[in-house]
Parts: C-alpha cells; structure tokens; sequence
C-alpha cells in the first residue's frame, strides 16, 4: 500500500502465510534451493547493474563537479593544521589550491568524492590525504583527525570547495535583489550577474578567496579592487573590519559555535543593505530590534526562534530606527508571522553595524587543538568579563578608555589602546573606563541615561585580543556572491567509462554498508539518513543541475536500493537469502513460526525507520 518500490510474487509464495505451497512443478517452493537464491538474489543484482549502466552513460557524457581542490581553509580547522607524513621540507597544512588526489588510499576525482569519505571516516581517528601542491615536487602526504560540524553533525575538516571569480547567476529579480545586498555585505557594491573579479590593490586574483589573503597583510587600510561588468571595468573600496573572537554556548542540539568580544554579542537586526521593498510589514532596512515578543534585544538565533514558535499568529515588536548620529527612534509594530515562518526581512547580527549587546551568558572558549587531538573533547562555558559590565540587555556603548565605539568591532582596537602601556609593563589587572547607555526612557529634559563604570579585565582576557587581525566584513558571503569554480568530470574514453562506471558502483556500495557502521559507532545519526520525502526533495534540486546529474542520482539511489535490499532482515531480500541458506545447511527449511516472528519484526523495524526519517525530512523541509 506504501508506493515505495517494486514486488514480485512468486507461484506458491505467500510472504504472510509461509506456510502456503503450490502443487506446480515451476512453483517457487518446488524449485531447488540455489534456483531460490537467484530468484531471491535477481532484483538486487538488476539494481547493481542499472546502476552501473547509469554510471557509465554519466561519465561517457561527464558530470559537471566541484574539483577536488582545496577552497577556503578554517584556520582553527583540521584542515589548516593537518600534519605532514615524512617531509620535512613542507609545512603544517593544507593550503588553498591544493588538489586532493587521495583519502585513505581511495582516488579522488572531485570534491563531492571528499566530503563523505571524511565523514564517512572512523570518529577519532585521523584520515590520510594525498595532495598535489603547485612548486612542490612530489606528493604530499597529510594526516588530520576530523571534527563534528555543529551545524551537520558530521565529520569534516573545515575545508570549502574552490570558487571562481565570476559572480552568480540569478534568475529572478528577488535573486538579483539578495545577490546585490550580498555583494554589499562585503564591500563590492551591487554587483550583478556577469560580473568578473579581476584584482585587489592592483594584484591579479586567481579566487575571491585571494581577498581574504589581501585583508589578513591590509593592517586595516582600505584598498581598491577591479570588477568587470560587459566590457567595462569599475572599481569598488574594500574597507577591512577586526576580527572578534569564536566561542560556543550549549544547545538542546550541543554546542553551537557564536561570535563575540570579551562576551559581548550583537542583537537581530534588519540587514541595513537590504532595498526597502525586501522588507514587509513596517519594517525597515537597519532596523534593529528592541524587543520581540516579551523578549529584549534578542540574539538573532533567539529572535528567529521566537518567529518560527508563533508561525501564523500575531506579533509584537519594538524596533530601534535611526543612526548612532542623530539618535533612535522606538517604533512599535505589531506583524503577522506567515504560514513558513517568517515576518519579511532579511536577519543580520548588529555586531558590524551598532554598539548595543545582548544580555551576558556562559560562553566557552574553544581550544582548537584539544578538539583536533581528542575528539570527545567538549569545552566547558564559563562567565565572561560582559557579565561584569553588562546589567541591561541593550545597553549601547559609547566610550571605552577615551575611544569612540560606533559598533562592537571597535571594542578590541579600544581594549587594547586602553590597557597597552599598563600590559607591557606586565600588570596582570587592568581597569578600563566605559560609558554606556542605558535602554531605558529618556530624561525628562530629552538626554539619554548614561552611566560611567571600571571595567575589570585580567590579562587573560586581553591576551585573545592580540592574536586578533583583520578580516572582510561579511567573508562568509563570498560563496554566496560568486559562482562555484566547476570542471566536468569525463573519462578519458568508453572503455575507461565502463571501469569508471563499474568503480563508482562499488565505491557508492561499500559506502553505503560503511553509513550502517557509523551509524552504532556513533559518527553517523539516524536524522542524516533521508526516506521517500527527503529523497524526492533532494531529486527536485539536482534536477535544476541538469540532465546527467538526475541520472547520476537515479544511480546513487538504486545502488542504495540494493543494499537495502539484501540487508539481513526477514522482510526483504537479504533476509529471505539468509533462510535460504539455513535451509540448504540443514536440509529443512525454518521453521515456521521463526519465520512468522522474524517477519513481523522486520516489518515493524522498516515502518518504525520509514517513519522516523520521513518525520525528519518533513522537517528539515519546512525549517521546523
């Protein structure tokens, strides 16, 4: 009654009833116990084979891929700090533009083949990568111990695929709308569809990624870097931000990764790049918001969440609309959240652009070695310097030490020009002057409340400030921005197709058995794992990637539908093949009420499974 999938009923075979027999000489009970096997064995087998065939059409026409190159590098990741495997002429380190021919001895032809085989990897112990790095002679040999993506729960090792230098394509005019604001974001200006990135401070760039290498030398300066647009060129002003500390907090999901500066973090605000019709209900390109809901100055995790929680009711909020210069007018609006979820605006951080903070809270600071070297290593929260100067949620700061904070980058330039001379000298303790104001109703002659307070600091919270540098102010949109740097991965010839096609079939296979492995040894949960709805959904996007790549899918999934198949449970195949050879090894058959429980179990395993997942792929569809 379940659409999923095909059934073949043999003469004389009843999967209820295994009790039930047929009096023909061709019935399935009457033949012999290896004509059994094949019968068993033949829809899996035309599984593998299809697969196959599909694999092969695919790489005689070839499938466009990321190549399996090294992009963006997380400095604190696996990646940048993987070691070097007998080479002393070559440092600690992947880096960007190197090309990974190898993973635990496996060829890799793309960077698609590199993110499973990483997360497919034993938890805790450390993956073998073979890299081929342009002026190096030879193979390089790296070995990292891979670490959980907060965000996936799966292994990796902070490693992106490469970009080109050409911006996106859109193809509608919202897209064009968010590229735009994207492109904003990081200081380009409204770029547009097209668009080719040729330089940066008069340097030729081979990667967008190249900017981040400009901004990392600029010590702050501003620099000039050269589009093309058509067959004119413009330039557009990069202006470098400070880089704030990483930390996490603890979630019902685990830790979750969050920016801040001695604890202080940005509120939810309205992404100021945004165009005033991309906001609805009042709203404003800026706007940052005071109050959601019975909560004050929420975090934009906090704040999205507290939209989801009243999906399709009414909401009241306090936005705070102005400029640092000229003041903040409250502006109280009451919005209807929609059907999926939202209100109608694009969420930004405030970090960037204002001084106000959230209230204080537990943050833990991450020691990226610990967690490369032990991988059950989780980091405890502690209090942080914010919870000492930080009464209200929403305070904004004005002044620290004399400096003039316009937004809360500025707050480690004013830290350590305010404690310099005095950490020099080695004091251990430092008292820092801060002006802040208040969020509370303005004085009866029209002033602000402003309170002045000493801001204790130890030395070991100045000391994560100095290893501080520079950084873009939104780098994260740069993959957003351009498009991905992509090859076509062909072979060579029909011949070197068909070995392609037969390799990939049993790469794909044993790949599949190795998700059931980590799924008991823990690398692997069962919410990675997609049924019918996740299936079909995920189907919907690759086939916007073109024809091949929907065959290409059409191989991956009836590769998995073989090993489901012969998986040793007693509703499908793998499982009636294991009675089969009971009965060859005993001379009887099982018996029958073996059968009957052992049947009815597996069924109820697959309905709980078929369940549970596509209880998780509606969810993940709908963003619950």
């Amino acid at each position: 009654w379940l659409p999923l999938g095909g059934y073949v009923k043999m003469l004389g075979q009843e999967d209820l009833n295994p009790d039930a027999t047929s009096s023909e000489p061709d019935s399935y009970q009457n033949c012999s116990v290896p004509k059994r096997m094949v019968v068993i064995s033949a829809g899996v087998i035309m599984n593998v084979i299809s697969a196959a065939i599909l694999f092969i059409i695919v790489f005689n026409a070839g499938l466009r891929v990321f190549p399996a190159r090294a992009g963006y590098i997380d400095p604190q990741g696996p990646a940048a700090t993987a070691t070097v495997v007998g080479r002393n002429d070559v440092s600690a380190g992947l880096q960007r533009g190197d090309r990974i021919t190898q993973i635990n001895g496996k060829t890799m032809y793309s960077f698609e083949h590199i993110l499973p085989e990483i997360a497919m990897s034993r938890k805790g112990s450390p993956v073998s990568l073979i890299v081929e790095r342009e002026g190096v002679d030879g193979p390089i040999e790296f070995s990292a111990i891979p670490i959980k993506n907060p965000a996936t729960g799966l292994l990796g090792i902070r490693m992106d695929p490469p970009i080109s230098t050409q911006v996106q394509k859109t193809r509608t005019e919202r897209d064009r709308k968010v590229l735009a604001m994207f492109g904003a974001n990081i200081g380009l200006g409204p770029v547009q569809e097209g668009d080719v990135l040729l330089s940066a401070d008069g340097r030729a760039v081979q990667s967008p990624l190249d900017l981040l290498d400009q901004v990392e030398a600029s010590d702050g300066q501003s620099f000039d870097v050269e589009m093309q647009r058509d067959a004119d060129r413009f330039n557009a002003v990069i202006q470098p931000v400070r880089e704030i500390q990483q930390g996490a907090v603890n979630t019902s999901d685990g830790l979750r990764l969050l920016e801040h500066v001695l604890g202080l973090r940005g509120v939810m605000m309205v992404n100021p790049d945004a165009l005033p019709e991309d906001t609805r209900q009042g709203l404003m390109p800026g706007d940052i918001f005071a109050r959601i809901g019975t909560k004050a100055f929420p975090s934009i995790d906090e704040g999205l969440e507290i939209v989801r929680d009243n999906t399709g009711r009414a909401l009241a909020l306090t936005v705070l609309r102005g400029n640092p210069n000229d003041g903040y007018e409250r502006v109280d609006l009451e919005v209807n959240v929609n059907r999926d979820g939202t209100i109608g605006f694009y969420p930004m951080a405030s970090t960037g652009y204002a001084s106000f903070v959230h209230d204080p809270m537990n943050i833990a600071a991450i020691d990226m070695a610990e967690l490369r070297s032990n991988p059950e290593y989780v980091p405890t929260p502690a209090s942080t310097p914010a919870s000492q100067l930080i009464e209200y949620p929403g305070s904004r700061i004005v002044e620290i030490g004399g400096s003039q904070i316009s937004t809360l980058r500025d707050v480690v330039d004013a830290v350590l020009d305010a404690t310099r001379s005095e950490y020099d000298a080695g004091n251990e303790l430092f008292r820092v002057p801060v002006t802040l104001e208040l969020p509370l109703p303005r004085q009866p002659d029209g002033t602000i409340p402003t309170t002045e307070v000493e801001w204790s600091l130890s030395r070991a919270d100045i000391e994560p400030l100095l290893d501080l540098g520079w950084t873009l102010p939104s780098a994260e949109s740069l993959a957003t921005v351009f498009r991905p740097d992509q090859v076509i991965d062909r072979s060579s010839s029909p011949v070197a197709a068909i070995e392609r096609g037969i390799a990939e079939s049993r790469r794909v296979m044993m790949q599949t058995y190795l998700t059931f492995l980590r799924l008991f040894q823990g690398s692997v949960q069962v919410r990675h794992l997609k049924g019918p709805v996740g299936i079909a959904h995920l189907g919907t996007q690759i086939a916007s990637q073109g024809f091949i790549w929907v065959l290409f899918f059409m191989a991956l999934i009836s590769i998995n539908l073989a090993v489901i198949n012969f998986l040793p449970l007693p509703i499908v195949d793998g499982g009636q093949f294991l009675m089969l050879c009971y009965e060859w090894i005993r001379g009887r058959p099982v018996p029958i009420v073996v059968q009957n429980v052992a049947t009815m179990a597996g069924l109820l395993f697959i309905g709980a499974m078929f369940l549970y997942v596509t209880f998780n792929d509606i969810k993940t569809i709908f963003g619950v």
